[in-house]
Protein backbone atom coordinates (compact mmCIF):
# COMPACT_ATOMS: atom_id res chain seq x y z
CA UNK A 1 0.00 0.00 0.00
CA UNK A 2 2.89 2.31 0.76
CA UNK A 3 4.33 1.85 -2.72
CA UNK A 4 0.96 2.46 -4.37
CA UNK A 5 0.37 5.67 -2.44
CA UNK A 6 3.90 6.85 -3.09
CA UNK A 7 3.55 6.35 -6.83
CA UNK A 8 0.29 8.24 -6.92
CA UNK A 9 1.27 11.00 -4.52
CA UNK A 10 5.00 11.74 -5.01
CA UNK A 11 6.70 14.35 -2.89
CA UNK A 12 6.43 17.90 -4.16
CA UNK A 13 8.88 20.76 -3.88
CA UNK A 14 8.98 21.86 -0.27
CA UNK A 15 7.39 25.13 0.75
CA UNK A 16 9.02 26.98 3.59
CA UNK A 17 6.71 28.14 6.34
CA UNK A 18 8.14 30.16 9.18
CA UNK A 19 5.41 29.02 11.49
CA UNK A 20 5.94 25.32 10.79
CA UNK A 21 9.71 25.30 11.46
CA UNK A 22 10.08 22.13 9.35
CA UNK A 23 7.43 20.53 11.53
CA UNK A 24 6.82 17.80 8.97
CA UNK A 25 10.48 16.85 8.97
CA UNK A 26 10.74 15.30 12.42
CA UNK A 27 7.94 12.80 11.74
CA UNK A 28 9.04 11.85 8.23
CA UNK A 29 12.63 11.47 9.45
CA UNK A 30 11.60 9.15 12.27
CA UNK A 31 8.58 7.14 11.08
CA UNK A 32 8.64 7.69 7.31
CA UNK A 33 5.99 9.12 5.01
CA UNK A 34 3.57 6.18 5.20
CA UNK A 35 4.07 2.68 6.58
CA UNK A 36 2.32 -0.13 8.42
CA UNK A 37 1.96 1.96 11.58
CA UNK A 38 0.24 4.84 9.81
CA UNK A 39 -1.93 2.40 7.85
CA UNK A 40 -3.07 0.65 11.03
CA UNK A 41 -3.91 3.88 12.85
CA UNK A 42 -5.66 5.38 9.83
CA UNK A 43 -7.64 2.19 9.26
CA UNK A 44 -8.79 1.92 12.86
CA UNK A 45 -9.68 5.60 13.00
CA UNK A 46 -11.60 5.45 9.72
CA UNK A 47 -13.80 2.67 11.12
CA UNK A 48 -15.31 5.14 13.59
CA UNK A 49 -16.96 6.89 10.66
CA UNK A 50 -19.25 3.85 10.31
CA UNK A 51 -20.78 4.79 13.65
CA UNK A 52 -21.13 8.42 12.67
CA UNK A 53 -22.72 7.69 9.30
CA UNK A 54 -25.08 5.05 10.68
CA UNK A 55 -26.42 7.65 13.08
CA UNK A 56 -26.61 10.36 10.42
CA UNK A 57 -28.30 8.40 7.64
CA UNK A 58 -30.46 5.97 9.63
CA UNK A 59 -33.25 8.53 9.30
CA UNK A 60 -33.98 7.39 5.72
CA UNK A 61 -35.65 4.26 7.09
CA UNK A 62 -36.83 5.74 10.39
CA UNK A 63 -38.98 8.45 8.79
CA UNK A 64 -39.56 7.46 5.14
CA UNK A 65 -42.23 8.90 2.87
CA UNK A 66 -45.34 7.23 4.35
CA UNK A 67 -48.90 6.88 3.08
CA UNK A 68 -51.72 6.73 5.62
CA UNK A 69 -55.49 6.64 5.87
CA UNK A 70 -58.07 6.94 8.63
CA UNK A 71 -59.65 3.59 9.54
CA UNK A 72 -61.72 4.68 12.53
CA UNK A 73 -63.81 7.85 12.83
CA UNK A 74 -65.70 9.15 15.83
CA UNK A 75 -68.79 9.20 13.65
CA UNK A 76 -69.62 8.27 10.08
CA UNK A 77 -67.22 9.66 7.51
CA UNK A 78 -65.62 9.09 4.14
CA UNK A 79 -61.92 8.38 4.12
CA UNK A 80 -59.34 9.67 1.65
CA UNK A 81 -55.72 8.50 1.56
CA UNK A 82 -53.07 10.86 3.03
CA UNK A 83 -55.74 13.17 4.43
CA UNK A 84 -55.94 14.40 8.02
CA UNK A 85 -59.27 14.43 9.87
CA UNK A 86 -60.17 16.15 13.11
CA UNK A 87 -62.52 13.30 14.08
CA UNK A 88 -60.17 10.43 13.16
CA UNK A 89 -59.50 8.07 16.05
CA UNK A 90 -57.06 5.71 14.33
CA UNK A 91 -54.84 5.81 11.23
CA UNK A 92 -53.45 2.93 9.22
CA UNK A 93 -49.94 3.30 7.77
CA UNK A 94 -48.51 1.90 4.56
CA UNK A 95 -44.80 2.08 5.28
CA UNK A 96 -42.09 2.01 2.65
CA UNK A 97 -39.39 -0.32 3.94
CA UNK A 98 -39.72 -1.35 7.59
CA UNK A 99 -43.04 -2.70 8.86
CA UNK A 100 -43.07 -0.09 11.62
CA UNK A 101 -41.23 3.25 11.66
CA UNK A 102 -41.06 6.28 13.92
CA UNK A 103 -43.92 7.75 11.90
CA UNK A 104 -46.25 4.81 12.46
CA UNK A 105 -45.25 4.11 16.08
CA UNK A 106 -45.43 7.73 17.24
CA UNK A 107 -48.07 9.01 14.77
CA UNK A 108 -45.83 11.65 13.20
CA UNK A 109 -48.42 12.90 10.71
CA UNK A 110 -50.81 15.84 10.37
CA UNK A 111 -50.16 18.32 13.19
CA UNK A 112 -47.27 16.13 14.42
CA UNK A 113 -45.58 15.86 11.02
CA UNK A 114 -42.92 18.42 11.93
CA UNK A 115 -41.62 15.99 14.55
CA UNK A 116 -40.41 13.67 11.77
CA UNK A 117 -38.02 16.40 10.58
CA UNK A 118 -37.12 17.18 14.18
CA UNK A 119 -36.00 13.57 14.69
CA UNK A 120 -33.05 14.35 12.40
CA UNK A 121 -32.61 17.96 13.47
CA UNK A 122 -32.15 17.00 17.12
CA UNK A 123 -29.36 14.61 16.10
CA UNK A 124 -27.65 17.37 14.15
CA UNK A 125 -28.08 19.74 17.09
CA UNK A 126 -26.08 17.17 19.03
CA UNK A 127 -23.46 17.16 16.27
CA UNK A 128 -23.25 20.93 16.51
CA UNK A 129 -22.67 20.80 20.26
CA UNK A 130 -20.35 17.80 19.97
CA UNK A 131 -18.00 19.26 17.38
CA UNK A 132 -17.66 22.42 19.44
CA UNK A 133 -17.30 20.60 22.77
CA UNK A 134 -15.00 17.78 21.65
CA UNK A 135 -12.88 20.19 19.63
CA UNK A 136 -11.92 21.82 22.92
CA UNK A 137 -11.70 18.51 24.81
CA UNK A 138 -9.41 16.97 22.21
CA UNK A 139 -7.02 19.92 22.14
CA UNK A 140 -6.97 19.99 25.94
CA UNK A 141 -6.89 16.28 26.86
CA UNK A 142 -5.58 14.58 23.74
CA UNK A 143 -6.86 12.94 20.58
CA UNK A 144 -6.93 9.35 21.81
CA UNK A 145 -8.76 9.89 25.10
CA UNK A 146 -11.32 12.06 23.35
CA UNK A 147 -12.13 9.67 20.51
CA UNK A 148 -12.39 6.69 22.88
CA UNK A 149 -14.78 8.65 25.10
CA UNK A 150 -16.90 9.80 22.16
CA UNK A 151 -17.20 6.29 20.70
CA UNK A 152 -18.05 4.81 24.12
CA UNK A 153 -20.83 7.36 24.68
CA UNK A 154 -22.08 6.65 21.18
CA UNK A 155 -22.34 2.91 21.74
CA UNK A 156 -24.09 3.23 25.11
CA UNK A 157 -26.85 5.52 23.89
CA UNK A 158 -27.21 3.84 20.49
CA UNK A 159 -27.97 0.59 22.33
CA UNK A 160 -30.51 2.41 24.52
CA UNK A 161 -32.34 4.10 21.62
CA UNK A 162 -34.37 1.06 20.39
CA UNK A 163 -35.92 0.75 23.85
CA UNK A 164 -37.24 4.32 23.94
CA UNK A 165 -40.76 4.28 25.47
CA UNK A 166 -41.83 7.44 23.64
CA UNK A 167 -40.71 9.93 21.00
CA UNK A 168 -39.24 12.40 23.47
CA UNK A 169 -37.02 9.77 25.09
CA UNK A 170 -35.93 8.74 21.60
CA UNK A 171 -35.07 12.38 20.86
CA UNK A 172 -32.98 12.74 24.02
CA UNK A 173 -30.98 9.61 23.16
CA UNK A 174 -30.51 10.91 19.60
CA UNK A 175 -29.28 14.23 20.95
CA UNK A 176 -26.64 12.53 23.10
CA UNK A 177 -25.49 10.22 20.28
CA UNK A 178 -25.30 13.32 18.09
CA UNK A 179 -22.99 15.04 20.58
CA UNK A 180 -20.74 11.98 20.71
CA UNK A 181 -20.82 11.47 16.93
CA UNK A 182 -19.88 15.10 16.33
CA UNK A 183 -16.82 14.59 18.48
CA UNK A 184 -15.89 11.32 16.80
CA UNK A 185 -16.16 12.88 13.35
CA UNK A 186 -13.74 15.75 13.87
CA UNK A 187 -11.22 13.87 16.01
CA UNK A 188 -10.75 11.03 13.51
CA UNK A 189 -9.90 13.56 10.78
CA UNK A 190 -7.34 15.35 12.92
CA UNK A 191 -5.67 12.12 14.07
CA UNK A 192 -5.09 11.01 10.49
CA UNK A 193 -3.85 14.39 9.28
CA UNK A 194 -1.35 14.62 12.15
CA UNK A 195 0.43 11.31 11.55
CA UNK A 196 0.93 11.30 7.77
CA UNK A 197 3.25 13.29 5.54
CA UNK A 198 2.11 16.15 3.35
CA UNK A 199 2.62 14.03 0.21
CA UNK A 200 -0.10 11.63 1.33
CA UNK A 201 -2.73 14.01 2.68
CA UNK A 202 -4.83 14.03 -0.49
CA UNK A 203 -4.91 10.22 -0.57
CA UNK A 204 -5.63 9.93 3.15
CA UNK A 205 -8.45 12.45 2.99
CA UNK A 206 -10.09 10.48 0.19
CA UNK A 207 -9.61 7.05 1.76
CA UNK A 208 -10.81 8.30 5.14
CA UNK A 209 -14.33 9.00 3.84
CA UNK A 210 -14.76 5.64 2.07
CA UNK A 211 -16.50 4.14 5.14
CA UNK A 212 -19.19 6.81 4.73
CA UNK A 213 -20.36 5.20 1.50
CA UNK A 214 -20.23 1.65 2.85
CA UNK A 215 -22.01 2.66 6.06
CA UNK A 216 -24.92 4.28 4.25
CA UNK A 217 -25.22 1.39 1.77
CA UNK A 218 -25.13 -1.18 4.59
CA UNK A 219 -28.19 0.42 6.18
CA UNK A 220 -30.30 -0.96 3.33
CA UNK A 221 -29.16 -4.47 4.25
CA UNK A 222 -29.90 -3.91 7.94
CA UNK A 223 -33.32 -2.47 7.13
CA UNK A 224 -34.20 -5.20 4.62
CA UNK A 225 -33.74 -7.94 7.23
CA UNK A 226 -35.24 -6.00 10.16
CA UNK A 227 -38.97 -6.26 10.92
CA UNK A 228 -39.18 -2.87 12.62
CA UNK A 229 -37.20 0.26 13.42
CA UNK A 230 -36.22 -1.00 16.88
CA UNK A 231 -34.39 -4.06 15.52
CA UNK A 232 -32.95 -1.98 12.68
CA UNK A 233 -31.31 0.46 15.11
CA UNK A 234 -30.24 -2.35 17.45
CA UNK A 235 -28.40 -4.19 14.65
CA UNK A 236 -26.08 -1.34 13.71
CA UNK A 237 -25.68 -0.40 17.38
CA UNK A 238 -24.38 -3.88 18.22
CA UNK A 239 -22.02 -3.69 15.23
CA UNK A 240 -20.59 -0.50 16.74
CA UNK A 241 -19.30 -2.44 19.76
CA UNK A 242 -16.63 -4.09 17.60
CA UNK A 243 -15.44 -0.68 16.42
CA UNK A 244 -15.19 0.49 20.05
CA UNK A 245 -12.94 -2.48 20.87
CA UNK A 246 -10.63 -1.68 17.94
CA UNK A 247 -10.35 2.03 18.74
CA UNK A 248 -9.10 1.23 22.26
CA UNK A 249 -5.75 0.25 20.75
CA UNK A 250 -4.90 3.45 18.87
CA UNK A 251 -2.01 5.57 20.25
CA UNK A 252 -1.99 9.26 21.09
CA UNK A 253 -0.99 11.70 18.36
CA UNK A 254 2.76 12.36 18.69
CA UNK A 255 2.27 15.81 17.19
CA UNK A 256 -0.25 16.71 19.91
CA UNK A 257 2.05 15.40 22.66
CA UNK A 258 4.95 17.51 21.39
CA UNK A 259 2.75 20.60 21.10
CA UNK A 260 1.88 20.11 24.80
CA UNK A 261 5.50 19.65 25.87
CA UNK A 262 5.14 15.90 26.60
CA UNK A 263 8.29 14.98 24.71
CA UNK A 264 9.16 11.67 26.40
CA UNK A 265 5.71 10.20 25.70
CA UNK A 266 5.96 11.29 22.08
CA UNK A 267 9.38 9.65 21.75
CA UNK A 268 8.00 6.34 23.07
CA UNK A 269 5.15 6.31 20.53
CA UNK A 270 7.37 7.41 17.65
CA UNK A 271 9.92 4.71 18.52
CA UNK A 272 7.23 2.00 18.41
CA UNK A 273 5.95 3.43 15.13
CA UNK A 274 9.43 3.35 13.59
CA UNK A 275 9.89 -0.26 14.70
CA UNK A 276 6.53 -1.20 13.15
CA UNK A 277 7.60 0.48 9.92
CA UNK A 278 10.94 -1.36 10.07
CA UNK A 279 12.94 1.86 10.31
CA UNK A 280 15.98 2.72 12.44
CA UNK A 281 15.28 4.01 15.95
CA UNK A 282 18.84 5.07 16.67
CA UNK A 283 18.51 8.85 16.35
CA UNK A 284 14.84 9.31 17.25
CA UNK A 285 15.40 10.90 20.66
CA UNK A 286 17.93 13.40 19.30
CA UNK A 287 15.75 14.33 16.32
CA UNK A 288 12.60 14.84 18.38
CA UNK A 289 14.25 16.81 21.17
CA UNK A 290 16.06 19.01 18.69
CA UNK A 291 12.83 19.70 16.80
CA UNK A 292 10.87 20.22 20.01
CA UNK A 293 13.16 23.05 21.07
CA UNK A 294 12.17 24.90 17.92
CA UNK A 295 8.52 23.89 17.95
CA UNK A 296 7.44 24.58 21.50
CA UNK A 297 6.57 28.15 22.21
CA UNK A 298 6.01 28.27 25.96
CA UNK A 299 3.16 30.69 25.52
CA UNK A 300 1.37 28.07 23.45
CA UNK A 301 1.86 25.17 25.82
CA UNK A 302 -0.69 26.83 28.08
CA UNK A 303 -4.33 26.10 27.42
CA UNK A 304 -5.73 27.66 24.26
CA UNK A 305 -9.29 28.92 23.80
CA UNK A 306 -11.66 29.43 20.88
CA UNK A 307 -10.84 33.14 20.96
CA UNK A 308 -7.36 32.24 19.70
CA UNK A 309 -8.96 31.30 16.37
CA UNK A 310 -9.44 35.04 15.85
CA UNK A 311 -6.08 36.06 17.32
CA UNK A 312 -4.67 37.26 14.00
CA UNK A 313 -6.25 38.63 10.84
CA UNK A 314 -5.26 35.51 8.90
CA UNK A 315 -6.75 33.16 11.50
CA UNK A 316 -9.96 35.21 11.66
CA UNK A 317 -10.39 35.11 7.86
CA UNK A 318 -9.65 31.38 7.70
CA UNK A 319 -12.06 30.58 10.54
CA UNK A 320 -14.89 32.66 9.09
CA UNK A 321 -14.52 31.40 5.52
CA UNK A 322 -14.25 27.72 6.47
CA UNK A 323 -17.27 28.15 8.77
CA UNK A 324 -19.35 29.49 5.86
CA UNK A 325 -18.10 26.76 3.51
CA UNK A 326 -18.99 23.99 5.96
CA UNK A 327 -22.41 25.49 6.70
CA UNK A 328 -23.24 25.44 3.00
CA UNK A 329 -21.84 21.91 2.60
CA UNK A 330 -23.84 20.50 5.52
CA UNK A 331 -27.10 22.08 4.42
CA UNK A 332 -26.84 20.99 0.80
CA UNK A 333 -25.43 17.51 1.51
CA UNK A 334 -28.28 16.46 3.76
CA UNK A 335 -30.93 18.45 1.91
CA UNK A 336 -30.14 16.98 -1.51
CA UNK A 337 -29.63 13.53 0.04
CA UNK A 338 -33.13 13.64 1.52
CA UNK A 339 -34.63 14.92 -1.73
CA UNK A 340 -33.11 12.06 -3.71
CA UNK A 341 -34.58 9.39 -1.41
CA UNK A 342 -38.03 10.57 -2.48
CA UNK A 343 -37.16 10.25 -6.18
CA UNK A 344 -37.93 6.75 -7.43
CA UNK A 345 -40.00 3.90 -6.08
CA UNK A 346 -37.48 1.79 -4.16
CA UNK A 347 -36.10 3.25 -0.94
CA UNK A 348 -33.55 0.44 -0.49
CA UNK A 349 -32.02 1.04 -3.93
CA UNK A 350 -32.01 4.82 -3.47
CA UNK A 351 -30.10 4.61 -0.18
CA UNK A 352 -27.54 2.17 -1.66
CA UNK A 353 -26.98 4.33 -4.75
CA UNK A 354 -26.61 7.52 -2.71
CA UNK A 355 -24.12 5.72 -0.50
CA UNK A 356 -21.99 4.05 -3.13
CA UNK A 357 -21.84 7.14 -5.37
CA UNK A 358 -19.71 8.74 -2.66
CA UNK A 359 -16.85 6.29 -3.30
CA UNK A 360 -15.92 7.37 -6.85
CA UNK A 361 -16.72 10.96 -5.93
CA UNK A 362 -14.22 10.96 -3.05
CA UNK A 363 -11.58 9.36 -5.26
CA UNK A 364 -12.23 12.03 -7.89
CA UNK A 365 -11.83 14.76 -5.29
CA UNK A 366 -8.48 13.17 -4.35
CA UNK A 367 -7.24 13.75 -7.91
CA UNK A 368 -8.69 17.27 -8.04
CA UNK A 369 -7.08 18.08 -4.69
CA UNK A 370 -3.73 16.77 -5.84
CA UNK A 371 -3.48 18.58 -9.16
CA UNK A 372 -5.63 21.71 -8.77
CA UNK A 373 -5.01 22.52 -5.11
CA UNK A 374 -7.46 23.16 -2.28
CA UNK A 375 -8.63 26.66 -3.24
CA UNK A 376 -9.41 26.02 -6.91
CA UNK A 377 -10.99 22.64 -6.10
CA UNK A 378 -13.32 24.15 -3.47
CA UNK A 379 -14.26 27.09 -5.67
CA UNK A 380 -14.95 24.87 -8.69
CA UNK A 381 -17.01 22.24 -6.88
CA UNK A 382 -19.22 24.80 -5.13
CA UNK A 383 -19.83 26.56 -8.45
CA UNK A 384 -20.64 23.30 -10.24
CA UNK A 385 -23.13 22.37 -7.53
CA UNK A 386 -24.85 25.75 -7.79
CA UNK A 387 -25.21 25.49 -11.57
CA UNK A 388 -26.62 21.96 -11.32
CA UNK A 389 -29.24 23.01 -8.76
CA UNK A 390 -30.37 25.85 -11.04
CA UNK A 391 -30.77 23.38 -13.92
CA UNK A 392 -32.73 21.10 -11.60
CA UNK A 393 -35.41 23.79 -11.27
CA UNK A 394 -36.28 23.34 -14.95
CA UNK A 395 -36.03 19.52 -14.88
CA UNK A 396 -38.09 18.74 -11.78
CA UNK A 397 -41.03 17.40 -13.83
CA UNK A 398 -38.83 14.96 -15.77
CA UNK A 399 -37.79 11.86 -13.81
CA UNK A 400 -34.47 10.90 -15.45
CA UNK A 401 -33.08 14.42 -15.99
CA UNK A 402 -34.02 15.31 -12.41
CA UNK A 403 -32.45 12.09 -11.11
CA UNK A 404 -29.19 12.60 -13.02
CA UNK A 405 -28.89 16.25 -12.00
CA UNK A 406 -29.72 15.35 -8.41
CA UNK A 407 -26.95 12.73 -8.34
CA UNK A 408 -24.45 15.19 -9.85
CA UNK A 409 -25.45 17.85 -7.32
CA UNK A 410 -25.20 15.38 -4.44
CA UNK A 411 -21.83 14.18 -5.75
CA UNK A 412 -20.55 17.76 -5.81
CA UNK A 413 -21.52 18.56 -2.22
CA UNK A 414 -20.28 15.14 -1.12
CA UNK A 415 -16.84 15.76 -2.63
CA UNK A 416 -16.55 19.21 -1.07
CA UNK A 417 -16.29 17.59 2.37
CA UNK A 418 -13.22 15.64 1.24
CA UNK A 419 -11.62 18.85 0.01
CA UNK A 420 -12.46 20.98 3.03
CA UNK A 421 -11.36 18.31 5.53
CA UNK A 422 -7.79 18.52 4.31
CA UNK A 423 -8.03 22.28 3.68
CA UNK A 424 -9.02 23.01 7.28
CA UNK A 425 -6.29 20.73 8.68
CA UNK A 426 -3.66 22.68 6.71
CA UNK A 427 -4.98 26.17 7.46
CA UNK A 428 -4.80 25.92 11.26
CA UNK A 429 -1.82 25.26 13.58
CA UNK A 430 -1.63 22.19 15.84
CA UNK A 431 -2.58 23.94 19.14
CA UNK A 432 -5.80 25.17 17.50
CA UNK A 433 -6.47 22.53 14.85
CA UNK A 434 -9.11 20.46 16.60
CA UNK A 435 -10.85 23.51 18.03
CA UNK A 436 -10.89 24.96 14.52
CA UNK A 437 -12.54 21.78 13.27
CA UNK A 438 -14.96 21.92 16.17
CA UNK A 439 -15.99 25.53 15.59
CA UNK A 440 -16.13 25.55 11.80
CA UNK A 441 -17.85 22.18 11.51
CA UNK A 442 -20.63 23.42 13.78
CA UNK A 443 -21.69 25.29 10.66
CA UNK A 444 -22.14 21.99 8.83
CA UNK A 445 -24.19 20.61 11.67
CA UNK A 446 -26.37 23.71 11.84
CA UNK A 447 -26.93 23.36 8.11
CA UNK A 448 -27.86 19.70 8.56
CA UNK A 449 -30.39 20.73 11.23
CA UNK A 450 -32.30 23.03 8.88
CA UNK A 451 -31.82 20.85 5.76
CA UNK A 452 -34.91 18.64 6.33
CA UNK A 453 -37.13 21.71 6.61
CA UNK A 454 -35.64 23.29 3.45
CA UNK A 455 -36.04 20.04 1.49
CA UNK A 456 -39.75 19.98 2.33
CA UNK A 457 -40.47 23.57 1.24
CA UNK A 458 -43.25 24.08 -1.31
CA UNK A 459 -43.55 24.59 -4.23
CA UNK A 460 -41.03 21.99 -5.33
CA UNK A 461 -38.62 24.41 -7.03
CA UNK A 462 -38.00 26.43 -3.85
CA UNK A 463 -35.45 24.01 -2.29
CA UNK A 464 -33.42 24.03 -5.51
CA UNK A 465 -33.28 27.83 -5.47
CA UNK A 466 -32.19 27.89 -1.83
CA UNK A 467 -29.51 25.22 -2.34
CA UNK A 468 -28.19 26.93 -5.50
CA UNK A 469 -27.90 30.28 -3.74
CA UNK A 470 -26.09 28.72 -0.80
CA UNK A 471 -23.63 26.88 -3.05
CA UNK A 472 -22.67 30.11 -4.81
CA UNK A 473 -22.12 31.72 -1.39
CA UNK A 474 -19.88 28.75 -0.56
CA UNK A 475 -17.84 29.46 -3.68
CA UNK A 476 -17.39 33.10 -2.66
CA UNK A 477 -16.21 32.04 0.80
CA UNK A 478 -13.22 30.26 -0.77
CA UNK A 479 -11.85 33.36 -2.50
CA UNK A 480 -10.05 34.93 0.53
CA UNK A 481 -8.35 31.65 1.52
CA UNK A 482 -4.70 30.98 0.74
CA UNK A 483 -3.56 27.88 -1.13
CA UNK A 484 -2.06 25.25 1.22
CA UNK A 485 -1.27 22.42 -1.20
CA UNK A 486 2.12 20.84 -0.47
CA UNK A 487 2.87 22.95 2.60
CA UNK A 488 3.95 21.75 6.02
CA UNK A 489 1.42 21.66 8.82
CA UNK A 490 1.81 24.62 11.17
CA UNK A 491 2.71 23.73 14.74
CA UNK A 492 2.71 27.22 16.26
CA UNK A 493 0.38 30.19 16.29
CA UNK A 494 2.07 33.21 14.74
Amino acid sequence: MKNILSSICPNKEKHKEETSIDSEDYLTKTIGTFGLWQAAVCGATALTRFIVMWNMTAIFFLTPDTEFECIQFKGIGNKTANTCYDDCMKYEYHNQGLQTTLISDYNLICDRQWLASMAQSVLMLGFLVGTFLFGWISDRFGRRNSIVASVLINVIFMLATPFSPNFWTFSIFRLITGIASGGTLIICIVIVMEIISKSHREAASSVLVQPDALAQASLSIFAYYSPNWNIYVLVYSVASIFILIIILFIPESPRWLISRGRIDEAIQIITKAAQRNKLSTENIEAIIKNSAEKLINKKEVVNTTYLDLFKTKELAINTTCIFVAWTVSGTCFFGINQYMTFVGSNLYVAVVVLGLIQMPVSLGSWIINKYLGRRIASLGIFTLGGIVMILLIFAEDYYWPATILGIIGFGAVSSIFTVTYIYASELFPTPLRNMAFGLTSTGAKFGAMVAPFIANLKPQWVPSVVFAGMLFVGALSCLPLQETKGRNLKDTVS
